[in-house]
């Protein structure tokens, strides 16, 4: 059973890293393509709509979808499907027509493709492990995801101005290929629950199911509020960044890449180290204490901008923004581990990836409206003042909870139980 073990998670993190790799190679060479030929910062704004619009309206349907049949078939058919509709546009390319439409549509197929492979890959993780190996799977998994968020942007810079990008689009396409021949090869099911569901059930009742499910458990509701609440707030941070640093304190857009990618690095070097300790214990100390070092270190992201502060050399402020940058990143990491091991684990098999899938569009959908309202708010107010208020407001999540103590409760009734079912196995 544990050399199975060992061969998934090898197998899965091949597939999963060059699967995002080749994305992310690809998404970005799409992004400077499309500035390059219209100049339009809209037109790359749509990209960016087109890429996240399908993942917050699909994903409930991919979940329940994950749930009612086998998520292997749909993980190997996404990859598959991906790999052939870009060999079709890249056809047509190179064949037919060069206009940005077809990059429109290549990009919002595959996003609607990614969603359903999503969904499944999240909701078989913990079949694929088990329980004891759950936290180092899911851990490798984000370490994955993010040292190919790190490689991607800086391969796809380098290989941008040497390869056409129809060479682009035959990196992602062996990128699919290789990411759908792995699967193949991973027994998705090992630790898998018989799935017994009636045929005649529709996929609205599936959906309805998972909904009602969810209301029922206080745990999970809380969970997905609490998200809203956070990743609303968190927007500021990928808003406000930018504008602190290009146009506040007038630093070059290497350095603001230099930051940005501090963020992927975080995530990284906090996943690798998740992935080589033992399961959290009391997640509910590890989680609040994570969340509040997050409220901290948001309002500290605004001190280039504080008046007192605007006198001090970037060469000062530089090294400052990359030092909170990766403390950000690394602080989510100690957040969200814990709480998808309890998820997956506190979730029957049979609502598991609409359990999932309900919590990313619950936290997904509030991320656009955060966008609007900090983009407008950055007109009107310093971005001092914006971080700590939005940091602000993040503490008295924290502060409310710490009074109420009900969802604490809820944290450790979730994780106190299954230690003594698995005792008494």
């Amino acid at each position: 059973m544990e050399a199975q073990i060992k061969k998934n998670i090898t197998l899965f993190l091949t597939g999963k890293m060059t699967a995002v790799l080749g994305s992310s190679i690809y998404g970005f060479a799409i992004g400077l393509y499309i500035l390059a030929e219209t100049g339009s910062s809209l037109n790359f704004a749509i990209t960016l709509i087109l890429s996240a619009l399908p993942r917050i309206l699909l994903s409930p349907v991919a979940g329940a979808l994950s749930d009612r049949w086998d998520r292997k078939k749909i993980i190997i058919i996404s990859d598959f499907a991906c790999a052939v509709w870009l060999l079709a546009i890249l056809l047509l390319y190179l064949f037919a027509t060069q206009e940005i439409w077809l990059l429109y549509t290549a990009t919002a197929v595959l996003s609607i493709l990614n969603t359903f492979y999503s969904a499944a890959v999240t909701s078989a993780i913990y079949n694929m492990v088990g329980p004891d190996t759950l936290q180092k799977a899911m851990s490798l998994n984000q370490a994955a995801a993010s040292s190919s968020a790190i490689l991607g942007p800086v391969l796809g810079g380098v290989f941008f101005g040497i390869f056409h990008l129809s060479v682009f689009m035959l990196i992602n396409i062996i990128a699919f290929t290789v990411s759908g021949i792995t699967s193949l090869l991973i027994q998705y099911n090992l630790f898998a629950e018989k799935k017994e569901r009636p045929e005649e059930k529709s996929m609205i009742y599936d959906l309805r199911m998972g909904v009602s499910y969810v209301k029922n458990q206080p745990f999970i509701k809380n969970l997905i509020i609490i998200s809203i609440w956070l990743n609303f707030w968190f927007a500021v941070f990928p808003v406000a960044m930018p504008y602190l640093v290009l146009t506040v304190r007038e630093m070059s857009s290497l350095q603001l890449g230099i930051i940005e990618g501090a963020f992927s690095v975080g995530m990284l070097i906090m996943s690798v180290a998740l992935s080589a300790r033992p399961e959290v214990k009391r997640k509910e100390v590890t989680i609040f204490g994570g969340i509040m070092a997050m409220s901290l270190i948001i309002a500290l992201l605004g001190l280039p901008n504080f008046p007192g502060l605007m006198g001090i050399s970037n060469s000062i402020m530089f090294p400052f923004l990359i030092g909170m940058v990766l403390l950000l990143s690394s602080v989510i990491m100690v957040v969200n581990i814990p709480v998808m091991v309890l998820l997956q684990k506190g979730t029957p098999d049979a609502y598991r990836g609409r359990v999932m899938s309900l919590l990313e569009t619950g936290a997904s959908a509030m991320t656009p409206l955060g966008f609007i309202f900090f983009g407008i708010l950055l007109e009107k107010m310093p971005v001092w003042i914006l971080m700590a208020a939005c940091g602000g407001c993040i503490l008295v999540l924290i502060l409310y909870h710490l009074q109420k103590r009900t969802f604490i409760q809820l944290l450790r009734d979730e994780d106190q139980p299954k230690t003594e079912i698995s005792s008494q196995a």
